[in-house]
């Protein structure tokens, strides 16, 4: 067995309290994370609060570990200034070892205020190839977080040319969208997941089963090939479960992950049980690494018991994990009458001399070397123990014991401060735009009739009946029509006055890579005059970066322009126009003043709830992919909830992944809007409907649309309204 001693990467363990926090270090992780009271994804774990972070970098990093706090959702305007800085000043100053980020906004808030504070890109960010990787190092981030659907080439081919280090999930609960891409618990609940508060409505039985009930990942015989891939860390997810989950868990994979390195691999069937025991959500699943997707990724029977830990297992985690062993230094007292009581703290490269009161001497009895051991040795609540501990003394000499005590204490003190001193930064300077609060200029509602109308076909075959209407462009989606045929359908909308955009995929992965970087794909693109791109993923932004093409580069709403630098950002990578964010309420669009960047904003259409790389079809026995009709135009099934909402699955076979849409699509024509264009998206709905429906929109926003009987008979305002937490 090799011996891997190059590629040595951390385990890196959850934290959701400081009991986990605690369990996990002892354990054997390198590193946790864990978040705070702010700007969480996970805002219902028991976080500690600023002054627990603190006390957590301390413990830490006098043991020599790490510690990255997830400050991994979306920020609206409001939040992201003053109070996303004054929340980080305290942790950066005192060695805040990582950040991990989804939102673009913050990449470019701390990048500029907190410049030596390494940035590790979310799972969040749902990057999944090396453009968008590299397109992350070019912003100054110095670790991805690899979505969980990736296949071992795609893992290898991401740490191997994408400019930063990677992080791979090893353990934990599987979602069944693809993370940061999943708006379910948001506009059905309320409780967006892109803030920190999914109710996971995806583990809900449905008509025919818990159809999106993943289980959960275990990658114990994963664990060499991401040692030879060059994988910087191995992660376990667990913020929300038990300090007991964490400690056993991470226990188990740290013995795997020595024996490995010494070269001596070998599993235990023991330890999938010891694992199952901690949390079992229907069996254990491998994950994507050798697969797309599958149906036996999921538990769709009756929902199981997770927890089946045997009496007392519980207690003995806890017994052996929750309390913190003791950092041992060697410490020299020396005592002697006529000079100062002398103690030496020494371990590694770290060595301090604290000095005391001047020993007397003794008039009746002298402290013997014994009684001195016996009084300097209490630590107390002090992370240190001294061992060994050497007492030096004439047997002459008196001290009081409250200056034994003083010595000890300020002894460890100092030497406590010596250690950490090498971690500590230069306190941050508070922006000038912070420090005075400013009017806030909000964005002016928009004049509805002046606006463009855009429309949005996931099916191509009504794009002959709206060259006939009264629209500025028409996108079309690469998942449905061939790179080929774009110039045929980008010279029909010209001649007609009309604008052609194309719509890249969702996921920009394996075959869509492929079909993009081919030579002559990309001689079609530069030459199909189609008017601009839309962007939907940040490995798109990276690819065309890396390969310029002709016309505007639109950033689609799953780039989440929540807020001003978000929006700076992405017109920094090339972006051209935006989308307003799905979720965000209209004050929360308001708030952004004059955007730095023309916004579109969607009026109409099904809400995508999640994207994934799983299928109802293949789920219920039918897969597609091979019929190449199912390539050509989407295919849409039903998922119906407890409340028999009937929700739609696209499948978009060409590139093998599913859109889930709410069951009615959103209406804002009524409503008072912001975009500089506005934009309706068409799913399920027949030529003549999307006729109907594009003439009561214009009819609505030129003001003589007042019959609310024309309306959509069943319509969301999504949370343009409503908003999120």
């Amino acid at each position: 067995m090799t011996k891997y001693k190059l590629n040595r990467p951390e385990l890196l363990a959850p934290a959701g309290s400081y009991a986990s926090f605690t369990a996990a270090l002892e354990a054997g992780a390198d590193a946790v994370y864990m978040g705070g009271p702010f700007f969480g994804a996970r805002a219902y774990a028991d976080n500690p609060d600023e002054g627990g972070l603190l006390r957590a970098l301390d413990h830490a990093h006098l043991r020599n570990k790490k510690i990255y706090l997830t400050v991994n959702t979306l920020l609206k305007e409001n939040e992201i200034g003053d109070k996303l800085f004054s929340y980080l000043a305290p942790l950066y100053e005192n060695g805040l070892d990582g950040v991990i980020v989804q939102d673009l906004g913050v990449v470019r808030f701390l990048r500029k205020n907190f410049p030596e504070l390494p940035l590790h890109g979310s799972t969040q960010m749902a990057v999944s190839g090396p453009e968008g990787a590299r397109l992350l190092a070019r912003l100054g981030l110095k670790r991805l977080v690899l979505p969980r659907e990736l296949s071992r080439e795609e893992i290898k081919e991401i740490t191997r040319s994408g400019g930063l280090e990677t992080e791979v999930f090893i353990h934990g609960a599987l979602c069944y969208a693809c993370s940061g891409q999943c708006l379910m618990s948001s506009f059905l609940g309320g409780r967006s997941g892109n803030r920190g508060r999914c109710a996971q409505p995806c583990r809900l039985e449905y008509q025919d089963g818990r159809m999106m009930n993943m289980r959960d990942l275990c990658a114990l015989d994963e664990l060499p090939f991401l040692y030879e891939a060059g994988v910087a860390s191995l992660k376990i997810e667990g913020r929300m479960k038990s300090p007991a989950y964490t400690a056993g868990v991470t226990a188990i994979y740290r013995r795997y992950l020595d024996m490995l390195e010494e070269g001596k691999w070998r599993t235990d069937p023991a330890d999938r049980r010891r694992l199952s025991d901690l949390f079992d959500r229907g069996g254990f699943t491998d994950g994507y690494f050798r697969r797309h997707n599958g149906a036996d990724m999921l538990d769709t029977g009756a929902k199981k018991t997770h927890v089946k830990l045997a009496e007392g297992e519980k207690d003995r985690l806890e017994e052996q994990y929750l309390t913190p062993r003791p950092i041992p230094v060697s410490a020299r007292l020396t005592v002697m009458t006529g000079r100062k009581a002398e103690l030496i703290l020494e371990a590694g490269s770290v060595c301090v001399c604290q000095t005391g009161e001047e020993a007397q001497p003794a008039q009746s009895r002298p402290l013997d070397a014994e009684q001195l051991r016996r009084q300097i040795e209490k630590t107390g609540e002090s992370p240190f123990t001294f061992d060994p501990l050497v007492i030096e003394t004439d047997g002459k000499s008196f001290l009081p014991l409250s200056a034994l005590n003083s010595l000890r204490r300020e002894a460890l003190k100092a030497y406590q401060n010596a250690r950490l001193a090498p971690i500590k930064r230069m306190p941050a300077e508070k922006p000038e735009a912070y420090r005075k609060t400013a009017p806030r200029a909000y964005l002016p509602l928009k004049k509805k009739e002046e606006l463009p109308l855009r429309v949005m076909l996931d099916d191509p075959a009504a794009f002959s009946r709206l060259l006939e209407e009264k629209i500025e462009g028409i996108y079309l989606p690469a998942d449905f029509v061939d790179i080929a045929a774009l110039k045929k359908y980008a010279d029909r909308a010209h001649e007609k006055g009309k604008k052609l955009f194309y719509a890249l995929p969702y996921f920009f992965r394996d075959k869509m890579r492929e079909d993009f970087l081919n030579e002559n794909n990309l001689l079609l693109l530069k030459e199909s005059g189609a008017d601009g791109i839309l962007v939907r993923s940040p490995e798109e932004l990276g690819f065309l970066q890396e390969h310029p093409l002709p016309g505007r580069i639109l950033a689609d709403a799953g780039l989440y322009g929540w807020n001003r630098e978000a929006l700076l950002c992405l017109r920094e990578l090339g972006a051209q126009e935006a989308s307003f964010g799905l979720e965000l309420h209209e004050k929360d669009i308001a708030a952004l003043g004059e955007p730095p960047i023309p916004c579109e904003q969607l009026i109409y259409g099904r809400l995508p709830l999640m994207l994934s790389a799983q299928c109802l079809f293949k789920t219920r026995g039918e897969c597609l992919k091979a019929k190449a009709p199912a390539r050509e135009k989407p295919h849409f099934t039903i998922l119906t909830d407890r409340k028999n909402a009937e929700h739609v699955c696209e499948a978009r076979c060409r590139y093998c992944y599913s859109v889930l849409y709410n069951a009615v699509p959103l209406y804002l024509a009524d409503m008072p809007l912001y975009g500089d264009s506005l934009r309706l998206h068409f799913t399920t709905e027949e030529p003549e409907e999307i006729i109907r429906i594009i003439r009561r929109v214009q009819a609505e926003l030129s003001g003589n649309g007042r019959d609310s009987s024309k309306m959509p008979l069943s319509f969301t305002r999504g949370n343009y309204k409503k908003g999120v937490e």
